[in-house]
């Protein structure tokens, strides 16, 4: 029974594991475990649910099957108008108020309350893509100022696009 010798700090640093060494060592097992469990576990491959799959098909439809409109005034008075420096502008009954393109169909874009609140009826223009019905709407945008129904008004009252249509984009 003799005394043990006491270990010096070197000796204790020889004993020891690195911290970096320990990591290592446990990513490699990691990784090793995972490799085995992978090949030992059937595939399976990643599909959308049946609820996501059928979203998915009616939005493509949708994209397919698209509308460019008009919201018509169906009365002659006071719209509201969305350009700046204007709130309202008039229109005569069958005047464009807003052209626009939706994949949703009338009832899809606009409430019954909002075209009566409006005074406006939703007429299809064209039909088609998307893509095909937001060319149609540009072509619309883009001639309104030359329409028929434009020029007809006073030069200082004449717009350069349709009341509602704040924007050309």
């Amino acid at each position: 029974m003799g005394a043990k010798k006491p270990i010096t700090p070197q000796e204790e640093a020889k004993n020891s594991i690195s911290p970096i060494h320990f990591t290592l060592g446990l990513i490699t097992i990691g990784v090793s475990l995972y490799y085995i469990v992978s090949r030992a576990l059937p595939y399976i491959d990643p599909k959308l649910s049946p609820r996501e799959e059928k979203k998915l098909q009616k939005r493509l439809r949708e994209i397919d099957d698209s509308e460019q409109y008009a919201l018509i005034a169906i009365e002659d008075g006071w719209y509201t108008c969305l350009h700046s420096g204007r709130a309202f502008c008039y229109l005569k009954e069958g005047e464009v108020w807003k052209y626009g393109v939706t994949s949703k169909g009338e009832f899809g874009r606009y409430s019954t309350v909002f075209l009566a609140k409006n005074r406006v009826a939703y007429f299809v223009q064209f039909k088609g893509s998307f893509s095909e019905c937001l060319k149609r709407e540009q072509i619309q945008l883009f001639n309104y100022p030359y329409s028929p129904e434009n020029l007809a008004r006073p030069l200082p009252e004449r717009l350069p696009r349709p009341p509602y249509n704040s924007i050309l984009r």
